[in-house]
């Protein structure tokens, strides 16, 4: 569970505007769905490279923000987050590297929304689809007695024979050029090693599976993840579409 403890007090590093921020007692990073460029749907808590805007027209990050104090309660203002249409003009107004880093995280997230909701809807399809079969192969046995007495029905479960595809992945060339980037500024500021899973995902998504493959030889000394196993089977399968799955 996610609780709240007051609040944090703090000025921006551009214009000194004071801002209120929540001070979590606990946290849970619970989320309905997970992604493998790191996107996660329905969290319980909020997500994001902690990009903000200004009421100046500037863009900063959370951890940027000049501890002024706590406080147990307040009405100052909360920082603003960025809206996915002013991702590009905060690329572009970057103060530094690491808010450009942060934006076009963001940027490559939401460019990919397009695609989840292709993704979703043609494994729905395919999910009813199975199920009509499955139905139609498995009749509901029961007697009328048994049904009165509520006897449970066969139950549908997914066979692992069943399809499981999704719709092609084509970037545009926004979005290849955004991905690009990112993974010249993780080189530029050396973080190659704190982001190895988006690295690999990235290169994947640009159909480059040997330097995709390379990132996650890096990481074997950090430790299998359920990520870095799905990562590795889709590097593996030459495929570059983002794909959803559970944690």
């Amino acid at each position: 569970m996610t609780s709240i403890a007051g609040y944090n007090i703090a000025a921006a590093p551009c214009c000194r505007k004071i801002y209120r921020t929540l001070r979590y007692r606990s946290i849970n990073f619970s989320a309905r769905e997970y992604w493998t460029d790191g996107h996660a749907e329905g969290r319980l808590m909020p997500g994001g490279f902690g990009l903000r805007k200004c009421v100046c027209g500037a863009f900063y990050l959370g951890s940027e923000l000049i501890d002024l104090g706590e406080a147990d309660d307040s009405d100052l203002d909360f920082p603003s987050n960025v809206q996915p249409e002013d991702l590009p003009n905060a690329i572009a107004q970057a103060r530094n590297a690491e808010v450009e880093l942060a934006a076009r995280l963001e940027y490559w997230q939401d460019l990919n929304h397009a695609y989840r909701q292709s993704y979703r809807a043609h494994r729905d399809a395919e999910e009813a689809a199975n199920k009509a079969a499955w139905d139609l192969a498995n009749p509901d046995p029961r007697s009328l007695w048994q049904k009165l007495r509520k006897v449970p029905a066969p139950a549908y479960a997914r066979s692992k024979d069943s399809p499981f595809t999704y719709p092609p992945f084509e970037p545009s060339p926004v979005q290849q050029d955004n991905m690009r980037a990112l993974l010249r500024l993780l080189e530029i500021l050396d973080k190659r090693r704190h982001y190895l899973e988006e690295i690999t995902e990235l290169h994947r998504e640009l159909g480059e599976f040997d330097e995709a493959a390379q990132a996650l030889t890096e990481g074997e000394e950090i430790g299998q993840t359920i990520t870095r196993k799905l990562l590795s089977d889709l590097v593996q399968e030459k495929r570059t579409a983002p794909v959803r799955y559970r944690l």
